[in-house]
């Protein structure tokens, strides 16, 4: 049952794409590994100090805004 699932996902999302120009985001379940590096990732950046945090927000939402248009 999971498996059509995921193909009707996958056709959606091509069908998103095709329609905005847009490639769809499918979000899928992520494995314990990913996860535990997810973490990790959040650990180190808020190890930061609050100006360099507020700097990687800012260039991380300048690409954002570069991309989407």
């Amino acid at each position: 049952m999971a498996a059509p699932m995921v193909s009707d996902l996958a056709e959606a999302a091509k069908a998103i794409e095709a329609i905005t120009g847009v490639p769809a985001r499918l979000q899928m379940k992520k494995s314990r590994q990913e996860r535990l590096e997810a973490k990790e990732r959040v650990k180190r950046f808020l190890a930061l100090p609050p100006q360099l945090q507020e700097g990687v927000l800012r260039y991380g939402q300048g690409l954002r805004e570069t991309y989407s248009r």
